[in-house]
């Protein structure tokens, strides 16, 4: 659980990070968190069962991805974490703007980086 919450706070702190960068050039990014586990035909354990109730579906998990691509309200608005279709605010870990300046940093060195034997394309 600590690694899926580390790495959610990587997707808010590199969200800002790309809004921070790309707004002076008119481009705008936003962290959007499609809700909890997604229900699908694979989805057919007890576990899953139980949790039925609290799941969403394929269209109502991608609901806020496709709001914040088309809503005229959130035109020119970035660096915002949005959930269920609203904007929430994000914890004070996720706003570091140092935190997510290092990150995008060692983000940059890991793809920059080549595993021996493999030549570039």
């Amino acid at each position: 659980m600590l690694a899926y919450n580390r790495a959610k706070l990587c997707n808010l702190l590199f969200s800002n990070e790309l809004h921070r960068r790309l707004a002076p050039h008119g481009v705008t990014a936003n962290a959007v968190h499609p809700g909890n586990m997604m229900y699908t035909a694979i989805h057919r354990t007890s576990f899953f069962t139980l949790a039925c109730p609290f799941t969403k579906s394929m269209q109502q998990g991608a609901a806020t991805t496709v709001y914040c691509a088309v809503a005229p309200e959130l035109e020119g608005f970035g660096g915002m974490y949005i959930n269920n279709c609203f904007r929430c605010l994000p914890s004070p870990q996720a706003e570091d703007q140092a935190t997510a300046a290092s990150l995008w940093e060692l983000s940059e060195r890991l793809v920059s980086e080549r595993p021996s034997g493999l030549q570039a394309v």
